[in-house]
């Protein structure tokens, strides 16, 4: 069985604030459903958002506005996020400092979601 699940997202840059910096296009991300079943998997998923985003918004030598290079970026990797719409994706993206721990400590996040049953 495949489980390369392949999204295109269509990034609706007047939504997001950012007609005047990014043309609007079509791009294709793909991730497995397995990489985002542990947070090493989250990690790489969101680290690839960010890089496509990169690649899809202006660099500052075009538009000589740092501010508006990480805007364009922070806003469609936020429109990737929400695309998947995974929790553990989400909260990774939203800084949740327990995910952020378990990342730098390398832990399984099915240790997470356990502690959170056993606290529930």
């Amino acid at each position: 069985m495949d489980l390369k699940k392949p999204f295109s997202v269509v990034v609706c840059v007047a939504v997001l604030g950012f007609s005047s910096l990014a043309g609007a296009g079509e791009y294709t991300m793909t991730y497995s459903k397995g990489e985002l079943r542990n947070i090493q998997g989250v990690k790489a998923v969101h680290a690839r958002m960010v890089k496509a985003a990169k690649l899809y918004c202006p660099t500052y030598t075009e538009i000589r506005s740092l501010a508006d290079v990480r805007t364009c970026v922070n806003g469609v990797v936020s429109d990737l996020v929400g695309t998947v719409n995974h929790s553990g994706l989400t909260r990774y993206h939203d800084g949740d400092e327990e995910i952020s721990r378990i990342v730098d400590a390398n832990i399984d996040e099915s240790s997470l979601l356990q502690s959170e049953l056993d606290q529930g």
